[in-house]
């Protein structure tokens, strides 16, 4: 994001996509926590022709239903709040406890991402709930829940989260 807001590094990144796909010669989208948040926007609203499958990781925007690695509890989404991926093949990637990618339904924490994103969302359940807000924010800004994914193991595997993606995107290629 650097100085722009949430908003327009989005726009910004659907609006570089449209002229990759305008060349005409078929891609997958590979995006990571804000990359994945805008490549996934790009996918599901601007419908790209030329777009064959999605790889996000960390992805803000990443829906409950919709991950490619075992433990992340359906009650967990982005923290940005929701986007199903139904358009091309898509592989999901999120550490459980990613605040950014698998943040509880009712943390505190998506109070501060409506106003930071501009997306609504629903009040979460504990908006009161300081220090289990907190724990998810200390979570991002110090535990290093959500860059983690290059050192990481995805549970019950022998390779990491980044590793799994390397393997998505050598199939998705085939």
């Amino acid at each position: 994001m650097g100085t722009r807001t949430y908003a327009e590094s989005i726009t910004d990144i659907r609006k570089r996509l449209g002229v990759i796909d305008a060349r005409g010669e078929d891609y997958i989208l590979i995006g990571y926590s804000l990359g994945a948040a805008g490549v996934g926007d790009f996918l599901e609203y601007d419908r790209p022709r030329h777009c064959r499958g999605i790889i996000l990781i960390a992805d803000p925007k990443r829906h409950r239903a919709q991950c490619s690695n075992p433990g992340v509890p359906a009650n967990r989404w982005g923290v940005a709040g929701e986007r199903k991926i139904t358009r091309v093949p898509w592989w999901s990637y999120s550490i459980p406890d990613d605040p950014i990618s698998a943040l509880p339904g009712d943390n505190g924490n998506r109070v501060t991402a409506s106003k930071v994103t501009g997306l609504p969302q629903p009040t979460p359940a504990r908006w009161w709930d300081a220090g289990y807000t907190l724990d998810w924010l200390w979570r991002y800004t110090v535990g290093g829940r959500h860059t983690a994914y290059g050192r990481e193991r995805v549970a019950g595997s022998t390779i990491t989260y980044l590793q799994a993606a390397t393997r998505a995107a050598v199939e998705a290629a085939r």
